[in-house]
Protein backbone atom coordinates (compact mmCIF):
# COMPACT_ATOMS: atom_id res chain seq x y z
CA UNK A 1 0.00 0.00 0.00
CA UNK A 2 1.39 3.14 -0.34
CA UNK A 3 0.56 4.47 2.96
CA UNK A 4 3.05 2.05 4.00
CA UNK A 5 5.92 3.10 1.78
CA UNK A 6 5.59 6.54 3.04
CA UNK A 7 5.82 5.56 6.32
CA UNK A 8 8.69 3.46 5.48
CA UNK A 9 10.37 6.47 3.85
CA UNK A 10 9.90 8.84 6.41
CA UNK A 11 11.67 6.49 9.18
CA UNK A 12 14.52 6.09 6.71
CA UNK A 13 14.67 9.86 6.49
CA UNK A 14 14.71 10.04 9.97
CA UNK A 15 16.83 7.26 11.02
CA UNK A 16 19.18 8.53 8.12
CA UNK A 17 19.42 12.27 9.63
CA UNK A 18 19.96 10.56 13.08
CA UNK A 19 23.10 8.94 11.95
CA UNK A 20 24.56 12.16 10.45
CA UNK A 21 24.06 14.22 13.28
CA UNK A 22 26.12 14.96 15.60
CA UNK A 23 25.77 12.85 19.10
CA UNK A 24 26.17 16.66 21.40
CA UNK A 25 23.19 15.05 23.95
CA UNK A 26 20.97 12.00 24.60
CA UNK A 27 17.49 12.26 23.47
CA UNK A 28 14.62 14.12 25.33
CA UNK A 29 11.20 13.22 26.50
CA UNK A 30 8.15 14.97 26.44
CA UNK A 31 5.04 14.47 27.73
CA UNK A 32 2.17 16.60 26.65
CA UNK A 33 -1.84 16.97 27.18
CA UNK A 34 -4.55 19.36 26.59
CA UNK A 35 -8.43 20.41 25.14
CA UNK A 36 -9.25 20.88 21.58
CA UNK A 37 -12.49 22.38 20.27
CA UNK A 38 -13.71 20.48 17.34
CA UNK A 39 -16.09 21.64 14.53
CA UNK A 40 -17.30 18.98 12.22
CA UNK A 41 -18.59 20.19 8.90
CA UNK A 42 -20.16 17.94 6.02
CA UNK A 43 -21.49 19.16 2.76
CA UNK A 44 -23.34 16.29 0.26
CA UNK A 45 -25.91 18.31 -1.90
CA UNK A 46 -28.46 18.21 -0.15
CA UNK A 47 -27.87 20.21 3.53
CA UNK A 48 -24.85 21.04 5.99
CA UNK A 49 -24.42 18.88 8.53
CA UNK A 50 -22.61 20.55 11.17
CA UNK A 51 -21.00 19.09 14.45
CA UNK A 52 -19.46 19.96 17.32
CA UNK A 53 -17.50 19.01 20.39
CA UNK A 54 -14.85 18.82 23.10
CA UNK A 55 -11.74 16.28 22.96
CA UNK A 56 -8.94 15.55 24.79
CA UNK A 57 -5.41 14.27 23.74
CA UNK A 58 -2.24 13.21 24.98
CA UNK A 59 0.86 13.09 23.46
CA UNK A 60 4.39 11.35 24.45
CA UNK A 61 7.13 12.62 22.36
CA UNK A 62 11.05 11.77 21.98
CA UNK A 63 13.80 14.18 20.94
CA UNK A 64 16.19 12.06 19.31
CA UNK A 65 18.73 15.22 18.86
CA UNK A 66 18.14 19.06 17.93
CA UNK A 67 17.01 18.03 14.44
CA UNK A 68 15.28 14.50 14.75
CA UNK A 69 11.92 13.92 16.75
CA UNK A 70 9.42 11.23 16.78
CA UNK A 71 5.56 11.95 18.74
CA UNK A 72 2.81 9.44 19.11
CA UNK A 73 -0.18 11.01 19.93
CA UNK A 74 -3.98 10.17 20.91
CA UNK A 75 -7.42 12.05 21.08
CA UNK A 76 -11.01 11.14 21.88
CA UNK A 77 -14.20 12.86 22.75
CA UNK A 78 -17.68 13.64 21.26
CA UNK A 79 -19.07 15.81 18.83
CA UNK A 80 -22.94 16.94 19.48
CA UNK A 81 -24.89 17.08 16.40
CA UNK A 82 -25.95 20.87 15.35
CA UNK A 83 -27.97 22.05 12.06
CA UNK A 84 -29.05 19.05 9.98
CA UNK A 85 -26.55 16.77 12.13
CA UNK A 86 -29.04 14.18 14.20
CA UNK A 87 -26.40 11.61 16.08
CA UNK A 88 -23.51 12.52 17.77
CA UNK A 89 -20.36 11.20 16.61
CA UNK A 90 -17.72 9.65 18.99
CA UNK A 91 -14.27 10.91 18.05
CA UNK A 92 -11.22 8.48 18.86
CA UNK A 93 -7.68 8.92 16.52
CA UNK A 94 -4.39 7.70 17.15
CA UNK A 95 -0.82 8.74 15.20
CA UNK A 96 2.70 8.72 14.71
CA UNK A 97 4.74 11.71 13.69
CA UNK A 98 8.35 12.38 13.13
CA UNK A 99 10.07 15.69 12.50
CA UNK A 100 13.44 16.30 10.39
CA UNK A 101 14.37 20.24 11.01
CA UNK A 102 16.91 21.17 8.59
CA UNK A 103 17.22 24.66 9.71
CA UNK A 104 16.15 26.64 12.96
CA UNK A 105 13.21 27.57 11.38
CA UNK A 106 11.99 24.82 9.24
CA UNK A 107 10.55 21.58 9.50
CA UNK A 108 10.05 18.53 7.33
CA UNK A 109 7.05 16.50 8.50
CA UNK A 110 5.51 13.30 7.86
CA UNK A 111 3.84 10.29 9.68
CA UNK A 112 0.36 8.81 9.89
CA UNK A 113 -3.26 9.08 11.62
CA UNK A 114 -5.84 6.95 11.88
CA UNK A 115 -9.26 8.69 12.96
CA UNK A 116 -12.98 6.83 13.61
CA UNK A 117 -16.24 8.65 13.72
CA UNK A 118 -18.63 6.03 15.14
CA UNK A 119 -22.63 6.57 15.40
CA UNK A 120 -25.11 4.50 16.92
CA UNK A 121 -25.35 3.49 12.96
CA UNK A 122 -22.00 2.58 12.22
CA UNK A 123 -18.40 3.29 11.95
CA UNK A 124 -16.67 5.01 9.33
CA UNK A 125 -12.52 4.76 9.34
CA UNK A 126 -9.87 7.52 8.51
CA UNK A 127 -6.34 6.92 7.17
CA UNK A 128 -4.26 9.36 7.31
CA UNK A 129 -0.70 9.55 6.09
CA UNK A 130 0.95 13.46 5.45
CA UNK A 131 3.55 14.84 4.62
CA UNK A 132 4.59 18.59 5.33
CA UNK A 133 6.14 21.46 6.10
CA UNK A 134 6.41 24.13 9.04
CA UNK A 135 7.58 27.27 9.27
CA UNK A 136 8.86 29.10 12.91
CA UNK A 137 8.82 32.53 13.47
CA UNK A 138 10.35 34.01 16.58
CA UNK A 139 9.66 36.61 18.47
CA UNK A 140 10.87 39.50 20.33
CA UNK A 141 9.70 37.70 23.56
CA UNK A 142 12.46 34.91 24.67
CA UNK A 143 11.29 31.49 24.22
CA UNK A 144 7.63 33.07 22.10
CA UNK A 145 7.48 32.13 18.64
CA UNK A 146 4.89 31.21 15.36
CA UNK A 147 4.28 28.18 13.63
CA UNK A 148 2.57 27.84 10.18
CA UNK A 149 2.56 24.55 8.78
CA UNK A 150 0.93 22.38 6.04
CA UNK A 151 0.64 19.09 4.67
CA UNK A 152 -0.85 16.74 2.02
CA UNK A 153 -2.46 13.54 2.22
CA UNK A 154 -1.52 11.86 -0.75
CA UNK A 155 -2.79 8.80 0.12
CA UNK A 156 -5.85 9.05 2.42
CA UNK A 157 -8.74 6.34 2.68
CA UNK A 158 -12.22 6.56 3.82
CA UNK A 159 -14.18 3.60 4.67
CA UNK A 160 -17.31 3.67 2.95
CA UNK A 161 -16.14 6.33 -0.09
CA UNK A 162 -14.04 6.45 -2.80
CA UNK A 163 -10.54 8.27 -2.21
CA UNK A 164 -10.62 11.98 -1.65
CA UNK A 165 -9.41 14.36 -4.54
CA UNK A 166 -7.80 16.58 -2.63
CA UNK A 167 -6.58 15.89 0.90
CA UNK A 168 -4.92 18.99 3.00
CA UNK A 169 -4.40 20.19 6.34
CA UNK A 170 -2.89 23.27 7.52
CA UNK A 171 -2.39 25.02 11.18
CA UNK A 172 -1.45 28.40 12.41
CA UNK A 173 -0.30 28.90 16.51
CA UNK A 174 1.85 30.40 19.31
CA UNK A 175 4.20 28.65 21.50
CA UNK A 176 6.15 29.89 24.79
CA UNK A 177 8.40 27.86 25.79
CA UNK A 178 9.83 28.61 29.97
CA UNK A 179 12.48 26.37 31.36
CA UNK A 180 11.11 22.68 30.35
CA UNK A 181 7.46 24.03 30.31
CA UNK A 182 6.11 24.56 26.41
CA UNK A 183 2.16 26.47 26.01
CA UNK A 184 0.55 26.72 23.35
CA UNK A 185 -2.54 27.12 21.22
CA UNK A 186 -3.20 26.12 17.49
CA UNK A 187 -5.85 26.73 15.03
CA UNK A 188 -6.30 23.83 12.92
CA UNK A 189 -8.18 23.04 9.27
CA UNK A 190 -8.77 20.18 7.70
CA UNK A 191 -10.46 19.63 3.96
CA UNK A 192 -11.14 16.92 2.15
CA UNK A 193 -13.16 16.99 -1.32
CA UNK A 194 -15.12 13.73 -2.97
CA UNK A 195 -16.26 13.33 -6.25
CA UNK A 196 -16.05 17.06 -7.33
CA UNK A 197 -18.26 17.81 -9.91
CA UNK A 198 -20.52 15.40 -9.59
CA UNK A 199 -23.77 13.91 -8.08
CA UNK A 200 -22.07 12.34 -5.56
CA UNK A 201 -19.92 15.34 -4.54
CA UNK A 202 -18.92 15.79 -0.96
CA UNK A 203 -16.99 18.43 0.68
CA UNK A 204 -15.95 17.23 4.33
CA UNK A 205 -13.81 20.03 6.71
CA UNK A 206 -12.76 19.72 10.30
CA UNK A 207 -11.33 22.50 12.21
CA UNK A 208 -10.27 23.00 15.97
CA UNK A 209 -8.66 25.14 18.30
CA UNK A 210 -6.23 23.42 20.75
CA UNK A 211 -4.71 24.33 24.02
CA UNK A 212 -1.80 22.13 25.19
CA UNK A 213 1.03 21.95 27.87
CA UNK A 214 3.79 20.30 27.39
CA UNK A 215 6.51 18.93 30.45
CA UNK A 216 9.92 18.23 28.61
CA UNK A 217 12.99 16.13 30.11
CA UNK A 218 16.53 17.45 30.38
CA UNK A 219 18.76 15.59 27.96
CA UNK A 220 20.86 12.49 30.34
CA UNK A 221 24.39 13.83 31.38
CA UNK A 222 27.28 11.74 29.55
CA UNK A 223 29.15 10.56 32.00
CA UNK A 224 33.00 11.77 31.31
CA UNK A 225 35.26 8.84 30.62
CA UNK A 226 37.14 7.65 33.54
CA UNK A 227 40.84 8.48 34.22
CA UNK A 228 43.08 5.63 33.91
CA UNK A 229 45.32 5.02 36.91
CA UNK A 230 49.08 5.73 36.97
CA UNK A 231 52.18 6.22 38.68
Amino acid sequence: MGAHRLLHAAAALALAATARSAPAQGPRFAVGGGLTLGDHRVDMGFGLEHSTGTLFDLQLSVEVNAKVAVAVLAQAGVLHGGPGATLPRNVAEAGLDARYRPFPWLDVEGGMRVRSYTTPVGRQRWNLPHLGAAGRVPFALAGLEGVLGVALHPFAAVSGLPDPELAVSSRVGMQYTRGPLTAEVVYALDRYDFARGTVQQRLEQYSSIALRLHVKTAPPLRRAPSPTSGS
